[in-house]
């Protein structure tokens, strides 16, 4: 009797041994944990979240548990994330872990590293293919560093908008063609933003932005005819190559049909060389423009092309 009881006992033991190492199995995979986190930096309106310094950063002294930075990412998908800084004057930030739900969160980044010299430090902190700016200043000795969520403006400007600022982009199409962009001394302003017009040779006029502290630049235009304008983003020069983002999706009219589509652009390269139509370039940005257009069945690349800013 007590051998059958055992032998029940053990069946029983060993059964919900399975079903919770099955259930396990079955909760890990539904909730991510061993994939990678998705979220972005910035806000609804694309605008970067609250950042915090903390701590005092001194030249030569190793950073300690008080050094560090808060910053606010908003979750969209559960997993196993990666929030970090570039290394700048000896030092740099971040922090990795799981973040089991999405939503709002703080992140706490650990400093790391000996600041070199008494200085401000400008830092790109980066999660998925969002980034964002602060600075920090370095003191001789204790009791005057720190930062603040202020950063600098970059040293590069891969889109002037200042009035008369004026270049010329060479089309490596077949014919290959010409255009003159020029900035007027005037702006307007479209859903609380202000752009700066600019007018080509050819006869067409053109609205820019950008944000300068984040390395952003925007337009605002359409894509075809008969689609609506959009304010959309058009070069990151903070994020690193294979970066990407996509416009909203937009509605058209292909061949009579009603369709939509949408514009994704990716950095390529940085800080390249290239040669073109004889013209030799450096410290080049290259971003990568793909249409995706919407057909029964899913999506099909129209068209592709590349930017080259320098």
């Amino acid at each position: 009797m007590n051998k059958q009881f055992y032998k029940i006992y053990s069946f029983v033991f060993c059964s919900l041994l399975l079903i919770l190492s099955c259930t396990k199995e079955t909760s890990f995979e539904s909730g991510n944990l061993f994939g990678s986190a998705e979220g972005t930096l910035k806000d609804s309106t694309g605008n970067c979240q609250g950042i915090s310094i903390k701590g005092q950063y001194v030249m030569d002294s190793v950073l300690t548990d008080s050094n560090y930075v808060t910053i606010t990412a908003t979750i969209t998908k559960p997993g196993n994330y990666k929030i970090y800084s570039d290394t700048v004057n000896g030092f740099w930030f971040r922090d990795s872990a799981f973040v089991l739900t999405a939503g709002v969160k703080t992140f706490k980044l650990k400093g790391y590293g000996k600041p070199i010299l008494p200085k401000t430090a400008n830092f790109t902190v980066l999660f998925n293919a969002s980034a964002c700016l602060f600075s920090i200043t370095v003191t001789t000795t204790a009791g005057g560093g720190g930062g603040g969520n202020t950063p600098t403006a970059p040293s590069g400007d891969y889109f002037p908008i200042t009035p008369n600022s004026n270049w010329t982009y060479d089309y490596t199409s077949n014919p290959p063609d010409t255009i003159r962009y020029t900035s007027k001394n005037f702006t307007a302003t479209v859903n609380n933003k202000v752009y700066r017009i600019f007018t080509t040779n050819l006869g067409d006029t053109l609205a820019y932005r950008k944000d300068s502290l984040q390395g952003e630049y925007f337009a605002y235009s359409r894509f075809a005819n008969d689609s609506r304008p959009l304010d959309y983003k058009f070069l990151d020069d903070k994020l690193p190559v294979n970066s990407f983002w996509e416009t909203d999706t937009i509605s058209t009219v292909a061949l009579g049909f009603p369709t939509t589509y949408k514009i994704r652009f990716t950095i390529d390269a940085k800080n390249a060389s290239y040669i073109i139509n004889g013209n030799a370039l450096d410290s080049v940005i290259k971003v990568k423009q793909e249409v995706f257009i919407q057909v029964p069945g899913g999506l099909f690349t129209k068209d592709t092309r590349s930017t080259f800013y320098t």
